[in-house]
């Protein structure tokens, strides 16, 4: 979602330290939903793909890793947009009480997810998964046009476990050959898609309303970010006490 310019990467000197930081929130709440998506949608893309012949033990891990990873970011996005310096000044389709209503599947699915120890009795009274379920549509081909419903129900199987296959209810955006993502946690299900759409558009607006504020800016005058420190370390004591 953000481009190098991005006023998020670029942010003020001069501008008050607390929103400053918020903003730097956001950035990484918009970086990290941005790649768990993406990265959840090749995955997805991959198992309806393969043959069960050729699926490892474990190949359902990096799905709801990716999966759980958005889901996490995106509700702390929300979080950071409403409880942001001057957030009661944004109206309409972005006000962090519009955005609350939107992206409350979200917070509802993070706190299943977030408190499974307490939910415990309700996911074996549903035979439900720890982990949720997942349901999607990948577009194998364009010509002839070849799409997969899947679903993928993790954890073990205690008498009769049930599976949903996606169901579009309205056009589906592919991305990375998947679209039509729902998670279902607990009682509660939301469609990822939705979420990632939102949050496009809201970093869109903001990028062009901090873009507008940051204008008189220069490139000199902004804080450097994203350190990293690498030093070798001196092995040579342990060497000689082998």
């Amino acid at each position: 979602m953000l481009s190098a310019n991005s006023p998020f990467l670029n942010i003020p000197v001069a501008l008050d330290s607390k929103q400053a930081v918020f903003l730097d929130g956001l950035r990484h709440a918009i970086q990290i939903s941005d790649f768990s998506y993406k990265r959840l949608c090749s995955g997805l893309k991959i198992q309806a793909l393969s043959q069960n012949k050729d699926r490892p033990y474990d190949s359902f891990v990096p799905i709801f890793l990716d999966a759980w990873a958005f889901i996490d970011a995106v509700d702390r996005f929300r979080s950071l947009w409403e409880m942001q310096p001057n957030a009661n000044g944004i109206n309409g389709q972005f006000s962090p009480a519009t955005v609350r209503i939107e992206l409350q599947g979200i917070r509802d699915l993070r706190n299943v997810s977030d408190h499974i120890a307490q939910k415990i009795d309700q996911i074996v009274s549903i035979n439900s998964s720890v982990l949720g379920s997942i349901s999607w549509l990948s577009l194998i081909s364009e010509s002839p046009l070849q799409i997969r419903t899947c679903f993928i129900r993790p954890g073990i199987i205690r008498s009769k476990a049930m599976g949903q296959l996606a169901t579009p209810l309205k056009g589906v955006r592919f991305v990375n050959g998947s679209g039509c993502i729902t998670v279902v946690a607990g009682k509660h299900k939301f469609l990822l898609d939705d979420a990632y759409e939102l949050v496009s558009r809201i970093v869109a607006f903001a990028e062009a309303a901090l873009a507008s504020s940051f204008q008189q800016s220069s490139p000199l005058e902004c804080h450097p970010s994203d350190m990293i420190g690498i030093a070798e370390l001196d092995v040579s004591g342990l060497e000689h006490a082998k």
